[in-house]
């Protein structure tokens, strides 16, 4: 029997959970061997000979050595898949389908991402890790830049149940980790405002691999 992967970070990270998730959609063996951030050990020469940036998550499978999460979710959906899971890559579709899947990932890293992740550093991450107080210019300013991009995603919903069509896909998953610690900050009413996104989030937060990454995530802090 193979030894299973190894995914190197800490649970509640946002990027170590994408990996997380997709080990948890093909039903992979996996390991999480913790690297404490908080005491350096991202920037010891092991950890940065698994990731040459010192960030986490790295990934080892056998003698293959990957960083960057979203490279390393790939890799995971595409090596793992097994015939009883979801195509989350949309390849099983031909050419356009896998296309649909890449924009919406594409939106996700490069639209919703830069618009919601500072809300999150500025409410959770900095007062916690390194006690400081709140920009709330950058949140405030942040907020509308979020605002623009929910709306183009709520007139995409309206035209089909998930980003990328009517199947769940790789781009759905890709915007669980930084979308459930924005639940955790003063602003999540904001996607009351668009019932058609709130619906998918409810949708996206029911899939059991969600449930189980989430035990490990905190919700108050």
């Amino acid at each position: 029997m193979s030894s299973p992967v190894k995914v190197f970070g800490h649970a509640t990270s946002t990027n170590v959970a994408r990996v997380l998730l997709c080990l948890e959609e093909v039903g992979a063996e996996y390991e999480l061997v913790p690297v404490d951030f908080l005491a350096g050990e991202h920037n010891t020469p092991e950890h940065v000979q698994r990731n040459p940036f010192g960030k986490i998550p790295a990934f080892q499978d056998g003698d293959l050595v990957l960083f960057e999460s979203r490279a390393i979710a790939r890799y995971i959906l595409r090596k793992y898949r097994t015939p009883g899971s979801p195509d989350l890559l949309g390849e099983n579709g031909g050419a356009e389908e896998a296309a649909m899947v890449d924009v919406w990932t594409e939106v996700e890293a490069q639209q919703y991402h830069p618009a919601i992740s500072p809300v999150v550093f500025e409410c959770i991450i900095f007062p916690v890790m390194r006690g400081a107080k709140t920009d709330q210019k950058v949140v405030d300013e942040s907020l509308e830049r979020l605002r623009l991009v929910l709306g183009t995603y709520e007139e995409r919903l309206s035209k089909s149940r998930y980003l990328a069509g009517d199947s769940f896909s790789f781009a759905d998953l890709n915007h669980f980790p930084f979308t459930f610690y924005f639940m955790a900050t003063p602003y999540a009413a904001l996607l009351d405002e668009y019932p058609r996104v709130k619906a998918w989030w409810e949708d996206l937060m029911a899939r059991p691999s969600v449930k189980r990454v989430c035990a490990n995530m905190p919700t108050k802090f």
